[in-house]
């Protein structure tokens, strides 16, 4: 009888450990997609919320006011927000959308955020025009920058 080739004990183990180590990295990989998707989706869903938001207040769907920050309906952990700011010319207010990521331990900014900003004429803002330029109609007081 012709004897068989076989494999020692010793390279068994070593494949599979090379094989664990292997699928270990391709988990972590995988797990590590799973999370990048999931980020994704919500980026997409927020920047829709956004563009809605602007897309309703322009129409005239919805007042243009400010608005304080408020929960994106089917997004973790993000807000959106809007800001009416003078601009430096008399007939027209920064209309600023923001929506903001924030940490699910302490309701504190991640540091992601999505913004759209669109000069729009003061006289479609829910504001009394003695109430622009005071902090207590939604305005902000001065010519600032929103983005600084």
């Amino acid at each position: 009888m012709k004897p068989h080739p076989a494999y020692s004990l010793l390279e068994v183990l070593m494949a599979t450990t090379i094989l664990a180590v292997g699928l270990l990295a391709i988990f972590g990989l995988t797990r590590s997609a799973h999370d990048r998707s999931l980020d994704a989706s919500d980026l997409a869903a927020v920047e829709l919320a956004v563009q809605t938001t602007l897309n309703e207040l322009l129409a005239g769907q919805s007042p243009i006011k400010p608005i304080p920050p408020h929960p994106i309906d089917g997004v973790r952990n993000w807000k959106l927000e809007v800001k009416l700011y003078n601009s430096p010319r008399s007939e027209l207010a920064s209309l600023f959308i923001n929506a903001q990521k924030f940490s699910p331990q302490d309701d504190s900014p991640v540091g992601i955020s999505f913004q759209l900003v669109r000069w729009v004429p003061k006289a479609r803002c829910l504001v009394q025009n003695s109430g622009f330029g005071n902090q207590e109609a939604g305005f902000v007081s001065e010519f600032d920058d929103p983005f600084q």
